[in-house]
Formats: structure tokens, sequence, C-alpha cells
């Protein structure tokens, strides 16, 4: 791509968390400072760069990005009440714990001996079953990592040695025979009630999702038991993650060191943010307490405010509060339609001060394509909260790149503010899934009002 080339930046790139398995989402290229340095490149001066990160990870990418020559001016975050803690529920984990170590290492104890019997070496016993790696070194060490092998390669390794098992070959098929079980405590644990799928804490006790453990009931319900074993009990309600309730962005500007603000606008119309284009609906009380606050006399030297002047003067801008840095995401139990006090329910009233977008788990049908052999992508962002971020940093008619082009969110964005997209996938299925989301049937009312 040309340099100076695109008026904008707006990209969910992978958190580098792993997530559901995805290798995508585990090779470090959110923290490749080429990468960004080549964002950096394609960017008209003063042009602004937002990325999404997650709250683990969000840290390494945003010094990539200002190690590829970006200036960080801000982050944002995308607040929500959804989302369930995807940690390790502690009392849980213990009592499904099984505890052989003291049994691997007798086993690895005798192999040790004899192989040195044989006179082999552990990269021999490795040679033996084609091995590539430490395994020989696991089946013989007496520390963390110690290992016992299957029956079947314990038969080969005896023949291969030749030395006589009659009392340890047992204690092989044993440990074995209990790879993959749950420790004693875990049938021990008494069941307590039920509850229906989904995430409960409170009252001494923790269920999980369906999955984590226990099987589900003939009614699709959850058991819930209570910890077995003292080390449990002493857990109980304990875990290793907080619920999630925010997405970070990052928000750079392509700095040149030599012009102003002001030139780079009036140059190449980056460099600003559209304030007006993005402010917060507001009702009548924001007008009033405009009205309010400047309808009060003050000499600016002594009391904040002098007595009312009589004078009502409404300072209200016409389009609503200025856009804040915190965007919120609908409180469970809200519709498409953002009302006072449902955004992130817990803050009431305040919840007026922000930016509000709808959230869901899931986004729906419309803005989520799936291909015929089922290939779908599973993070995508609200469509709603895409286009004010695109609105925000990019001027009218404007390009935005996404170099982690996803399933074309962004892009969908971009088009519905009338503004040029350009999109960048590595994944050829999620490739193609941006090429279905900007066509029929997708397409169908999502651009309609669109030339």
């Amino acid at each position: 791509m040309p340099d100076a080339s695109v008026d904008a930046i707006v990209t969910d790139p992978p958190y580098e968390l792993g997530f559901m398995g995805k290798a995508w989402d585990s090779t470090g290229i959110a923290y490749n400072v080429d990468v960004w340095r080549q964002c950096w490149r394609v960017l008209k001066p003063g042009g602004h760069l937002l990325a999404f990160g997650a709250t683990r990870t969000y840290h390494r990418m945003t010094v990539a990005i200002e190690d590829a020559g970006f200036e960080i001016r801000d982050s944002l975050h995308w607040i929500y009440g959804s989302g369930f803690p995807k940690g390790q529920d502690i009392a849980r984990s213990i009592d499904r714990r099984r505890d052989d170590r003291s049994q691997v290492l007798q086993v690895t104890a005798f192999i040790a001996s004899a192989r040195d019997a044989a006179g082999w070496t552990n990269k021999q016993i490795e040679a033996l079953f084609g091995f590539k790696g430490n395994v020989g070194n696991l089946w013989s060490t007496q520390g963390k990592a110690a290992m016992a092998p299957s029956v079947e390669q314990w038969d080969r390794l005896r023949e291969a040695l030749g030395f006589d098992d009659a009392d340890i070959r047992p204690l092989v098929v044993e440990i074995n025979a209990r790879k993959g079980s749950v420790g004693d405590a875990w049938s021990q644990r008494e069941v307590i009630g039920n509850r229906t799928a989904g995430l409960h804490q409170g009252s001494g006790e923790t269920v999980m999702l369906a999955g984590s453990g226990n099987a589900l009931n003939a009614d699709g319900s959850i058991p819930v038991t209570a910890p077995a074993s003292d080390a449990a009990r002493r857990w109980q309600g304990w875990n290793t993650a907080l619920k999630p309730a925010h997405e970070p962005i990052v928000m750079a500007r392509k700095s040149t060191g030599y012009d102003s603000t002001v030139a780079n606008v009036l140059r190449h119309g980056t460099g600003a943010l559209n304030i007006d284009g993005c402010r917060i609906e507001a009702g009548q009380d924001y007008r009033d307490k405009c009205a309010s606050v400047v309808g009060l006399g003050s000499n600016r030297n002594g009391d904040a405010y002098g007595e009312w002047t009589g004078v009502r003067e409404d300072s209200a801008h016409a389009a609503g509060r200025w856009p804040t840095n915190i965007l919120l995401g609908h409180g469970p139990g809200c519709g498409d339609v953002c009302s006072p006090g449902c955004p992130v329910t817990e803050l009431g009233k305040e919840a007026r001060f922000f930016p509000a977008f709808r959230y869901e788990a899931k986004a729906p049908a419309s803005e989520r394509p799936r291909l015929e052999d089922g290939t779908a992508h599973t993070t995508v962002k609200p469509l709603a909260l895409m286009q004010w971020l695109v609105r925000l940093v990019t001027p009218p008619g404007g390009t935005v790149l996404d170099p982690f082009a996803g399933s074309g969110t962004t892009l969908a964005a971009a088009l519905r503010e009338d503004m040029h997209a350009i999109g960048i996938e590595q994944h050829e299925p999620y490739a193609r899934l941006c090429v279905r989301r900007l066509s029929e049937p997708y397409s169908v009312g999502l651009f309609s009002d669109i030339a």
C-alpha cells in the first residue's frame, strides 16, 4: 500500500489469549512492532489508530504501537454488564485433583535403575520409540515433571532392557487406569441442590457452566455439590478470575513532529476528533442544568456562583453531551433502544453521561455471517459500536483500514458511515466471511440507504 494513503485505522486484532483454542489468537502478531510500523507508514500524518485489546495483554500491544512511532493519545474503555468469569473454582479443582505422584516416582525410580543396569542412556530410550523430545528424562526423573509410560510403552521397555517387573508392572497398570479420572474426593461431594444452566455464586456454593465437571441431571439442570475434602472446604468461594466487564481500546495518532494539528487538518483532513458527530444524546434535564449554571452570576474571585441573575442562557449543545472515553454496553434485559438507566444498570441515572451501545454475548444473525460449511467468527463486535469509533476518527468520505478484518464488522461500519474501507484478513475462511458480510443477503437492509 502507498505511504499516507488511509485516513484512519480501526481494528480488533487478536488478543493473544488462545481464545477457544484458536491458533490465530496466540501468534503474537498484535505485539509485532513491524506490523504497527506498516500501519504508521500507510496512515496520513495526524491520522488516528484505534485498536481493541484484552485487559491482560493490552499493555504489550500498546507498547508495540508506541515503539512503531505512534503517539499514544488516550485509552477508551468499552464497559458492559454481560459476560461471566472464566476462572478456576479452587475448591472444585482441589476435590477433582488426583494425587498419585508418590506412585509415579516409584515407577520412574525403577526405570532409572533398570536403565543404568542395562548400560542405556535416556537418548537411547527415546530412539527406541522414535521420540525427539525429553521423554527419557521424564520417565526416569524424581523432579516435578516425572511421568509414567503407558502400559504398552512399559512392556516394550522391559523387552529392550531385559528387567524383571513382576512387582512394579501392576502399579504401572493402576496409574494408567486412573489417567483422565478425578480424585476420590470428587465422588464424595454431597449434592445439595440443583441449578439451571448458567453461573451462580452465593450462599457458600459455586455452580459453573455445564461441562465443567458435574454431569447434567435428566431435566437439564446442574447438580450443586458441597466440598468434600478439608482443603476444598478451606478454599470454598475462591477463584482465579474476575468477571470480565470491559475491553480497552488504545487511541494513538501519527504525529510527525513538524506539522501542527491544524496543519494536518487543513492539509490531510486528519488529526482531530469528530466531537459533534459522536456526542451523547441528552434530554431536557441536561439543557435545564446548563441553563441554571449559566444563569448564576459569578465574580470568579469569590464564591463559585453568585445570586440568580434572572437571565436564562441555555449553553447546552443541541447534539448533546461531549463524548467520553468510557463507552457503555447495555445492562442485562435491555432491548434494542438505549434508555436512561438501562446501560450498565449499576450506574443508574449516571449512565446518561456516556455513549451507550447494545451489548450481546453473541452478535445477531444479521451481523454474524456463516459460510455453507459452517465457518463463523467467534468474536464479533457490535456494528453500532464500530460505527461510532469509525465516525470519531475518520473525516467524511475518508478511507478506513482494518488490518485484522475478521468477519468484516469495521468494513460494514465504514460503509454505513458513507466512507471507504480496506480490510486485510490472512485467514482465508474469515476473508470469505467478509465477502459474505458485504454482499447479499447480509447487506439487505444493512446498506439499503447507500448507493
